[in-house]
């Protein structure tokens, strides 16, 4: 008999329904910003970035990373650091991936066991008022809070709990500068989250019909990520290796599998030296064009060849 083999800890299943909380409670506040889940390995398993600076990934990214590396609250960590600066550098030239000593980043646990981290970037911040947000957001379960912390909160259906309670010489937790012309937080960029999320959806779609295990990104028209997904069983690299693919389609404007086929390999990699994507030759990534201009693009990569990866990206795309 076959044995059977066990499913991830955390589903994607799991985290969507924690990022779906994350950003409708991150809107109810007026705010835009970026949520990263990794599994306890530290691996991406969503990432979800709204009409925000790119930097908020990142950030995003580094603080979820360090929260699974070390499987404590990211709060924990900062203390930690700050109180002892001179094991930085030595900790992070160890680690796989940039990393991000603030707060904001928690471990998601089910029955009382660790199965992830989660983290907020940039534009999600601990914030006690928001002008025209109603001061009543600002609670949960009866305990008033910052944004950050119940954007958190709520997203894991946990108690609120205060994930700035260091005192150091930080400035006063103030509102963002809302409410001025120009200063709008806005969530409709030609290729907006919602739109980048129904693309990711029909990939994952198209992937599970076939029996495909793939990571999936989504850019947007500048070629920044919007929408990462790993499905259970896809290799725990596959979302950005999915996401050079789509970069690799944004940045030549055609799928990568014909820039495969008509660039030779030494300019590829010239090309990857010159620019500031990681691109990835083979088939999975298709730029998505709307009203015949290049809004964004689609990629996968799992364990799956170029021509059936290239045909689900284009399908994804046309989507």
């Amino acid at each position: 008999m076959k044995a059977l083999q066990p499913g991830p800890d955390l589903t994607l299943t799991e985290a969507r329904a924690i990022m779906d909380r994350a950003i409708e409670r991150t809107r109810r506040f007026k705010l835009a910003g970026t949520i990263v889940i990794m599994d306890l390995g530290a691996n991406l398993v969503c990432l979800s970035r709204m009409s925000t600076s790119p930097a908020s990934a990142w950030i995003a990214r580094g603080k979820a990373y360090l929260t699974a590396a070390r499987r404590v609250n990211l709060t924990e960590t900062s203390i930690r650091w700050h109180e002892r600066p001179f094991n930085n550098p030595n900790w992070a030239r160890m680690v796989q991936e940039p990393v991000f000593p603030g707060e904001g980043g928690m471990l998601i646990r089910r029955d009382g066991r660790a199965i992830g981290a989660i983290a907020t970037g940039e534009g999600i911040g601990p914030y006690d008022e928001i002008p025209g947000v109603d001061p009543g957001e600002f609670e949960h379960d009866g305990v008033r809070g910052n944004a950050e912390d119940v954007v958190i909160a709520y997203a894991l259906g946990i108690p609120y709990t205060d994930q700035h309670t260091r005192t150091t010489d930080r400035p006063a937790r103030e509102g963002p500068l809302r409410g001025r012309p120009g200063n709008e937080c806005r969530d409709d960029l030609p290729h907006s989250l919602d739109v980048a999320r129904r693309y990711a959806d029909r990939a994952l779609g198209l992937a599970q019909q076939q029996g495909f295990a793939l990571g999936v990104a989504v850019v947007d028209e500048t070629g920044l990520v919007m929408q990462m997904d790993r499905m259970d069983g896809a290799p725990p690299g596959s979302p950005d290796l999915a996401e050079a693919r789509a970069a690799t389609a944004l940045v030549f404007q055609r799928p990568s599998l014909e820039v495969t086929r008509t660039t030779p390999p030494h300019r590829l990699a010239r090309v990857n030296e010159i620019v500031h994507f990681q691109i990835l030759d083979g088939g999975g990534g298709a730029p998505i064009v709307r009203e015949g201009r290049i809004v964004g693009a689609v990629g996968v990569f799992g364990a799956i060849s170029d021509v059936d990866a290239d045909a689900l990206a284009r399908a994804a795309a046309a989507g």
